[in-house]
């Protein structure tokens, strides 16, 4: 017997870094990372043993084991913790996100991890074959769907759409079947979402911390703080993720799409030159991959050899953002060159939080500014908000498609 849950509502900010995604209210945050399994070696759990039956399901997103299309991964952190080969996006391949199997598989296996703690909670037999159906919004680079007739968003969706996608979940010595179907698929573009949605219907904590922010860099706007945020016609977006930056512009309340664009790196690219890098600066000093170096950065070292490592790749890190920084100012400036009269630039995206601290992209802005005499706000998006941007403005769509979708 197949059984039925409701419909799953989704939102997916697939990044090359990490997926931010919602489903069904629950917020996910994992690193798009896979490992393929050629040969299982780990023992399964007992499907009769109900008490770890519960805590594995509690943990089943941090625990993907998944089969999908006849190949078996782990996903996300525990791909990223595990001695097999790791494999995240190529940002250097010039693919695209959408035609990586990335994108398709990390978005199905925590749909179906998800769909097997819902059938839990409400007492339903996990293992016998689950059955879904999904409403799912999820969005692409500016510069990859590009504008006028591309047909990228469709050909994206098409991907999910038309056909059953099944799962198999490989934790339980007894395998679980998810079947998922997409009802409705959209596709929107990254930073767009964010500064067109987000920012204006986002949660109230997230007004306040940008109100705060004008208000302490520019006490002369303070009586305006709320306008700005809810009123603004001509707003640019920077949204700085791991391969990709965009840069995305609102020109008279409308979404510019012949002035914005997409920079073709992001702080992934940063961290992989300086994961490069390392062994030469260091005469010999080596990590594994892009993940262990950013372990490292984000440490706290207990001993002063872990202090030293961490300390070199910061170094290594120095030497290797001003690309980044430069491109990010000359697209700023092409885009004053069509639009001078912006009244706020937002700054996000997880490549943001490390960029604020350790470049002079702030100061690079506001001399951009200046040169063009355009007295923009620039507010910098709170850590605790900086990565969610794009996946808030998705949850919004996603709720409104699923009502249309009815």
């Amino acid at each position: 017997m197949t059984t039925k849950n409701k419909n799953m509502v989704v939102a997916i900010d697939l990044g090359y870094g990490e997926i931010k995604a919602n489903i069904d209210g629950n917020y996910i945050d994992q690193q798009s990372v896979v490992s393929e399994v050629k040969q299982v070696a780990n023992d399964p759990i007992d499907h009769n043993n109900e008490e770890i039956v519960q805590s594995t399901v509690e943990n089943l997103l941090d625990n993907l084991d998944v089969t999908i299309h006849e190949k078996r991964y782990l996903i996300g952190n525990l791909a990223s913790s595990s001695s097999l080969t790791r494999r995240g996006f190529d940002i250097n391949s010039q693919l695209g996100k959408a035609n990586t199997d990335l994108s398709t598989t990390l978005p199905l296996a925590y749909i179906a991890g998800r769909a097997v703690q819902e059938a839990y909670e409400k007492d339903e037999d996990i293992f016998e074959p689950l059955s879904v159906k999904v409403v799912m919004t999820t969005a692409l680079p500016i510069s990859e769907i590009g504008f006028g007739e591309s047909k990228k968003r469709e050909e994206y969706a098409n991907l999910f759409l038309g056909r059953k996608h099944i799962v198999i979940l490989n934790n339980f010595d007894t395998p679980i079947s998810v079947t998922i179907q997409f009802s409705n698929v959209r596709i929107y573009k990254e930073g767009e979402v964010a500064t067109a949605l987000a920012i204006k219907n986002g949660p109230k904590e997230l007004k306040n911390s940008l109100k705060k922010s004008i208000k302490s860099d520019y006490p002369e706007l303070a009586d305006n703080a709320d306008a700005i945020i809810d009123k603004a016609e001509n707003v640019l977006g920077i949204d700085i993720g791991q391969g990709t930056t965009d840069l995305a512009l609102t020109t008279d309340g409308k979404a510019d799409a012949y002035n914005s664009n997409s920079i073709a790196q992001g702080y992934g690219t940063v961290l992989r030159k300086a994961s490069k890098y390392l062994s030469r600066m260091t005469g010999g000093f080596k990590v594994k991959d892009i993940i262990e170096f950013t372990r490292i950065v984000n440490s706290n070292p207990t001993n002063k050899m872990d202090e030293e490592k961490k300390e070199l790749c910061l170094k290594a890190i120095d030497t290797s953002t001003s690309s980044l920084v430069l491109e990010i100012e000359e697209n700023l400036n092409d885009i004053l060159e069509e639009n001078n009269n912006l009244e706020v630039i937002y700054v996000f995206g997880g490549g943001s939080i490390p960029l604020k601290n350790q470049t002079s992209l702030t100061n690079s802005i506001k001399d951009s500014l200046q040169r063009h005499r355009c007295s923009a706000a620039l507010v910098w998006v709170d850590a605790k908000y900086a990565q969610r941007l794009n996946e808030i403005g998705l949850e919004i769509l996603a709720n409104a498609l699923n009502e249309v979708s009815k």
